[in-house]
């Protein structure tokens, strides 16, 4: 599956959901490495960036760090603990700002996905505000999702391919990069999608929030294109909330890999492929906003 030898140095968590495969590094931020059906890899390797690379998980404001991320949720390593319900992995604790991560990684076989559990804790000593942001790393393909009007989000300066009857969609064009760029908007019906040229399909699903809840400077979902157009990200902010020293906020996402039907319409606006991903999360009733 093409993944560096240097994240195998702490043993990593590999679940399995028949042909579907998601691998986590402990000793690189507990981040998901590995996204793949029928050996087809779905994330960005090492060997398209050598530090933005699979999926991992920030805190929001982005203003509240700037660049680099916060090495202890980002990419330090986390430890195991205790859990009975998954593999669970616990991140050393911010010293700027006292914010520390744990992630619980788990099979659910009966709605056929891998479940995402985060906590962020306020270990710190003074209140602050934050949100949680979960960024997946893609080569490029179609990414959509619904949307709905918002006033006060950030301007945009990637433009969608098509904006139509409530969903926004994005065919990745090289030529769109040569510096990065961001799309922001606000996000309904709480998933986000993505198509890579082959067929094979991501769907994230993840709790809705209100306009107006995602952190200040974001939309609550967002894609991303780095410089040269090298991979897209797929962003999803949960809600901005205070959190007093010892007060945390739990973000469940949940993953769904897909093969598509060869002869499925999979162009922007096509209502076969918006069937296809509802008749997914349908069938398979899951609730991202449920207990942590």
């Amino acid at each position: 599956m093409g993944i560096s030898e240097d994240l195998w140095q702490q043993e990593a968590i590999n679940l399995s959901l028949g042909a579907r495969s998601l691998v986590v590094a402990p000793g690189q931020g507990a981040r998901i490495v590995s996204l793949s059906l029928d050996g087809e890899q779905m994330l960005t390797q090492p060997q398209t960036h050598p530090a933005n690379y699979g999926s991992t998980f920030w805190d929001a404001p982005q203003s509240a760090w700037d660049w680099p991320p916060r090495a202890a949720l980002d990419s330090l390593p986390y430890r195991s603990c205790r859990d009975g319900r998954g593999q669970a992995l616990l991140g050393p604790v911010d010293a700027e700002s006292g914010l520390q991560c744990y992630k619980r990684f788990a099979v659910d076989a009966e709605r056929g996905c891998f479940v995402i559990e985060y906590r962020l804790r306020n270990s710190g000593t003074s209140s602050c505000r934050t949100a949680p942001w979960e960024l997946t790393r893609v080569p490029g393909g179609l990414s959509f999702f619904p949307v709905s009007a918002a006033a006060g989000l950030p301007e945009s300066a990637l433009a969608p391919t098509l904006e139509r009857d409530g969903v926004c969609w994005y065919r990745f064009a090289e030529g769109d990069f040569k510096v990065g760029r961001k799309l922001f908007r606000a996000g309904r019906e709480g998933w986000l999608a993505h198509l890579l040229p082959g067929g094979l399909l991501l769907i994230k699903s993840f709790p809705e929030i209100e306009a107006g809840e995602q952190a200040p400077g974001h939309g609550s979902v967002e894609l991303w294109g780095q410089d040269g157009g090298i991979y897209v990200e797929l962003e999803n902010h949960g809600r901005y909330q205070r959190l007093a020293p010892g007060e945390s906020l739990g973000y469940r996402v949940c993953w769904f890999i897909e093969r598509l039907p060869a002869d499925l319409d999979v162009g922007p606006g096509s209502v076969a492929l918006l069937e296809f991903v509802r008749g997914c999360l349908a069938r398979r009733t899951f609730n991202p906003s449920g207990p942590a």
